[in-house]
Formats: C-alpha cells, structure tokens, sequence
C-alpha cells in the first residue's frame, strides 16, 4: 500500500497541506529536511495510532485511508467524536511533539493506512539544528493549543450555568 500513494505528488507537496506547518509551506528546504525525519509507515485496519491518556511522542500525518476519534466519557464509555480522511491530510498528535502528556483521545484506523510519522526525538533534532525553521511551526502548534484551551474553557462555562440552572431549578 505504501507504494500506492500518488507517484505524481511528492511527500514536500503534502507537507504543505499540513496546518501545523503552515509557516513553512513556501519553505522547501525546511520541508526536505522535515520529509527525511518522517517515517513513512502502514498500519493495519483497528490499528490504533493514539490512546487517549497514553503518553504521546509521536506525530501523524495520515496519507492514505480513514481514522476515527474516540473520547472517553467519566464513566470510561467511548463514543466516537470525528471521521478523518486522507483527503483532508489530517495531522494527528502535534502536542507529542512539545511534551509526554497525556493524549486528549483515542485514534483508530477505520481501514488499512499509510502516515508520516515524526517523533518527538526527531522533531527536537530538526529544531535544534535549525531553529528559524522550527520556530513557525512552534508558534502554530501553540496558537493551536491555545485555542483549544479556549474552548475548553468556554465548554466548562456552560457546563457550569447547566448545572447551576439544574440545581436552581
């Protein structure tokens, strides 16, 4: 399967679709060293890439298939929250990059699937050795952070008027 993905568009021109490195879309020799830090890897159908509240240290780009995004709820019961399809070049994982934290959800390959996969040891090493390169996508994986932090808080805001309107009455 690996050698399925369009002969035509090289591994550069998909980086460039990737909303974490944005800042580096017209940079081609940062995406060259980037692509040769990423291992290009299939997994199988019911693989899982993610496990929510594993430690994370690696980043996904997914190339070829589909995956699913499952949260677990208070009581561990999972429900699935997203379908994500190469088409779109989904990226998967980006906060693994920064630190081992917890991942916020889980990530199933819902069909056999091919990504780019970077770790957090290669990434450091890119970051190291060229840090004007590193920089963008550090700024976006932060602007991206933020953002979700918050929504998350404006989340608990209204969880919190829900149940203050339950218990009032």
């Amino acid at each position: 399967m690996v050698n399925e993905m369009k002969a035509e568009e090289s591994i550069v021109e998909v980086l460039r679709r990737v909303s974490v490195l944005v800042g580096l879309k017209d940079n081609t020799p940062a995406l060259e060293a980037l692509s040769q830090l990423m291992a290009m890897t299939e997994f199988a159908a019911g693989s899982t890439l993610i496990e929510e509240g594993e430690l994370g240290d690696r980043f996904f780009v997914l190339l070829k298939g589909q995956v699913s995004v499952y949260k677990r709820t208070p009581d561990g019961d999972s429900y699935k929250v997203a379908i994500l399809k190469s088409e779109i070049t989904p990226a998967l994982g980006e906060g693994g990059l920064i630190e081992a934290e917890p991942r916020s959800a889980t990530v199933k390959t819902d069909v056999s699937c091919v990504c780019l996969v970077l770790s957090r040891e290669a990434f450091t090493r890119f970051c190291d050795l060229h840090p004007d390169w590193a920089l963008p996508v550090l700024k976006k994986i932060s602007v991206t952070l933020m953002v979700r932090l918050r929504q998350t808080s404006n989340d608990l805001m209204l969880l919190h008027r829900a149940l203050m309107n339950e218990i009032r009455g």
